[in-house]
């Protein structure tokens, strides 16, 4: 007994007819006629009592029906269930390099052990390039820093909002203090965090002072900056959220500006994937200071 002798023979006895069932099944007339009679032959008894008109189906027929319709539903199912089983869940996110890696990675472990079936690609990247891989679809949403105004993207969710701060090594002689002016960072030897995405305000807000920054050491690797300030080889501009026990940290009285830290994607078919990552990441605590 095969499963196409079975569809062939649900639609002989749905249709009471040959003609018509053969029609349904997508079969000549005679293929369906032997594939009936070897059916037969196979159970050991008559399933139809044929006539000129139409064809009835006998006891025996009628408890196969039964059974037929039943065999070819789970099937269907089995079917189904593996081919949903071998499109993997999966999800493309990209990383603004300036978040504590701490955090994320925190943020990037609880979400696959909370979903282990899913396959959670994600790039760290500058912003310039998290904006690249959008354009090219090499990422289905970013956690990046938020443009002011309209997403370029199409759409955005905040996830936290945080101002600049200034790292000292424990024990400084500027600790202990709420804040300190550029003209007193100035005196100060400097790590620049060459990736830093307000570079630009600062240099602005220094050029108007008429001030210059006496830079020590140069650095794209923010854990290497924390690590130099904590070595006392000089001080630091750093976003808010890194602030740890093994540093000091204090405002900037002439730099209001603060970042907006969020998610940010275009309209896709990933859309589901994403507003789930997007709603749990909320539930993470990013421990910013207010």
């Amino acid at each position: 007994m095969e499963l196409h002798q079975l569809k062939q023979f649900v639609a002989a006895a749905e249709s009471e007819s040959f003609t018509r069932g053969a029609e349904r099944a997508f079969v000549s007339q005679p293929a369906l006629s032997a594939s009936i009679s070897k059916l037969e032959d196979e159970m050991g008894t008559q399933l139809f009592i044929r006539n000129k008109r139409s064809v009835l189906l006998t006891p025996a027929g009628k408890k196969l029906l039964r059974r037929a319709r039943l065999i070819i539903a789970e099937c269907a199912q089995a079917k189904a269930e593996l081919k949903h089983h071998e499109v993997q869940r999966s999800l493309r996110l990209g990383v603004i390099s300036t978040l504590a890696i701490k955090q994320v990675a925190s943020l990037i472990e609880q979400y696959r052990r909370e979903n282990p079936e899913l396959l959670l690609e994600v790039t760290d990247a500058s912003q310039d390039q998290i904006e690249t891989y959008q354009k090219e679809a090499r990422i289905d949403f970013a956690l990046t820093r938020l443009s002011a105004g309209k997403s370029k993207t199409g759409r955005q969710d905040v996830l936290f909002s945080e101002p600049y701060v200034v790292a000292l090594p424990l024990g400084h002689h500027l600790s202990g203090r709420k804040a300190v002016s550029f003209a007193e960072l100035a005196k100060e030897p400097f790590i620049a965090r060459t990736h830093c995405e307000s570079r630009a305000v600062i240099g602005e807000l220094l050029k108007g002072r008429g001030l210059r920054l006496n830079v020590v050491y140069k650095t794209n690797q923010d854990d290497r900056a924390i690590s130099l300030v904590e070595s006392g080889i000089g001080v630091a501009i750093i976003p808010q959220h890194y602030s740890a026990t093994s540093i000091s940290t204090l405002g900037l009285t002439e730099m209001q500006t603060k970042r907006q830290i969020g998610f940010e994607w275009s309209d896709n078919s990933n859309l589901d994937e994403i507003m789930k990552f997007v709603d749990f990441a909320k539930t993470v605590p990013w421990q910013v200071k207010s």
